[in-house]
């Protein structure tokens, strides 16, 4: 592969990875709106039931949607496209739309029926059934938005047929709708149910269906639009599924992950369901921005690059992605770490959400920021099997990552409570990152680690100046009032000098992630200006 295929592949990749993590940006921020909302509003024993009746059908999603499915159907319709033949990608798509519609359909009508025993298994602790009408609650709204997974799968499905064209976009921004609906359903609509609570679970269907229904016109421009076809004997199909079986087991073990924290939290005490939430909103943050950014943005090079047999493609590739995701996840994950209580107390301490409250979701999140690094590597490192079609490598190293979470977590709960089942997560990432940098290096080819440690050392460096710098965020707390508008001025002052102080650091060790990131920033605003100047 010559330089410039090389310089190519890399510029679409950070490119794409740009318009995704804009699109995300907005939807996060809103995000962070939506709970700020309703943390405020609600107690923690609806709060708990509704983030315990959201994470089953979300289960389902990251696992038929956004996950299996998509890391399997993208490299096959890729394949389509690469040959030119649109008609077959066509009635591939259409195929792969009625087996879904057919699978969710019946989740659904399963997940509904069911929903009682699936709440009682996962949610059976003290720190539900010592609540008066929590776990009936729980129930209650599991059964109205079990049918989120139906539409949020949709959404997935559109959005992998969207993102192999490098539409990527509106697809990242969809999911603002979703918080929208939120939004708004708790600032005008929580009085109007007899269980005002009940307004988060129907906002949830009402946002799932509009995230999903954007992007039918942009489908319909590309002419993707699916329709219900026969999908059995269809040998596109039958390598989805059997792409999709693997990648099925190593998700289902992630997810298990998430039962498994479910259960143990239920047993803590109230309030530990909606800690974990909020800090993982946080942790989703950065992540989102720039490694699920630069996954998504990465697996159509990656698949394309597989397609041609260029393994040193891949692997360049992939260096390249690592690198400047943690150039942005190393600095994240230090501030974080000490900014976790000024941030927790800015976003969320007010109304009904005490400074307990505060206190135990800083101390989880402080042991999440270290666990940004790793989740990182894995969110970035994954694609490059996916885009192989080989899906059985990320389910290895998630499924061992799993009997050692299962193992820690029970010792570490009943040590340290919350905090300690935040730390067997992250030893968890860490133990799942490590098992795929080894198979990476044995099945595809060396992954340049001498690079990335000598990349790594610097940005380390520059990491430590940031985390010495955020610690002003004490002396600005004094400067500036106590009220909601002061903590935000401050918060904002001590983020932004902090942020200064790593890039300045950065550009001093010539860090060269640095400079590329910066060029391609300066390159589309010149390009912008000359459009309009024009």
């Amino acid at each position: 592969m010559t330089k410039n295929t090389t310089d190519l592949d890399r510029k679409q990749v950070a490119v794409s990875a740009f318009l995704v993590a804009t699109g995300t940006i907005t939807s996060r921020g809103l995000g962070f709106l939506r709970d700020m909302l309703v943390v405020h509003y609600f107690n923690r024993t609806s709060t708990d039931a509704f983030y315990v009746a959201f994470r089953i059908p979300n289960l389902f999603r990251r696992l038929f949607g956004e996950g299996a499915l998509t890391v399997s159907f993208i490299p096959v319709l890729t394949d389509f496209l690469k040959s030119e033949d649109k008609k077959s990608a066509r009635e591939f798509i259409s195929s792969v739309f009625t087996l879904l519609f057919i699978v969710l359909s019946l989740l659904t009508i399963l997940g509904t029926l069911f929903a009682q025993p699936i709440v009682t298994t996962l949610s059976s602790g003290e720190g539900f059934t010592s609540i008066p009408g929590k776990l009936e609650l729980t129930v209650h709204q599991t059964r109205i938005m079990f049918c989120y997974i139906f539409l949020v799968s949709m959404y997935a499905f559109f959005m992998g047929i969207l993102n192999t064209v490098r539409i990527f976009w509106l697809p990242a921004v969809a999911p603002a709708l979703w918080n929208l609906s939120l939004i708004i359903g708790v600032l005008f609509f929580r009085n109007t149910f007899e269980i005002s609570s009940d307004v988060l679970a129907w906002a949830t269907i009402i946002g799932g269906f509009l995230q999903a229904a954007i992007l039918i016109p942009s489908l319909r421009k590309n002419d993707f639009i699916p329709v219900f076809r026969k999908w059995w004997g269809s040998s596109a199909v039958n390598r989805v599924l059997k792409s999709m079986g693997p990648s099925v087991f190593g998700l289902s073990v992630m997810q298990i992950t998430v039962l498994i924290n479910t259960y143990f939290a239920s047993n803590l005490e109230e309030g530990s369901n909606s800690w974990i939430y909020l800090a993982d909103r946080i942790l989703e943050f950065p992540l989102s921005i720039f490694a699920v950014s630069m996954g998504t943005a990465a697996l159509p090079t990656l698949s394309k690059l597989w397609s041609k047999g260029d393994r040193e493609g891949m692997s360049e590739a992939s260096l390249h992605t690592l690198k400047l995701s943690l150039f942005m996840a190393i600095p994240c994950a230090a501030g974080i770490y000490v900014l976790a209580q000024p941030i927790v107390h800015t976003l969320f301490e007010h109304g009904k959400f005490s400074s307990h409250d505060s206190e135990m979701t800083s101390a989880i999140i402080r042991v999440y920021g270290i666990g940004v690094i790793f989740a990182t590597g894995i969110r970035v490192l994954a694609p490059s099997f996916y885009a192989m079609k080989n899906t059985w490598a990320p389910a290895l190293a998630a499924a061992m990552a799993l009997v050692c979470h299962l193992f820690i977590a029970y010792f570490l709960t009943r040590m340290f409570g919350v905090v300690g089942l935040a730390a067997s997560s992250v030893i968890s990432m860490t133990i799942n990152f490590l098992v795929l940098v080894i198979l990476y290096q044995r099945i595809i080819t060396s992954l340049g680690l001498a690079r990335l440690f000598t990349t790594l050392f610097k940005i380390l460096l520059a990491s430590l100046a940031l985390g010495f710098f955020a610690q002003s965020h004490v002396y600005f707390e004094n400067l500036f009032s106590d009220d909601y508008g002061g903590r935000a001025i401050s918060l904002v002052l001590v983020v932004l000098i902090s942020a200064s102080v790593y890039l300045g650091v950065a550009w001093l060790l010539n860090i060269s992630e640095l400079t590329e990131t910066s060029q391609e920033f300066t390159s589309r605003i010149k390009r912008k200006l000359s459009k309009i100047k024009s």
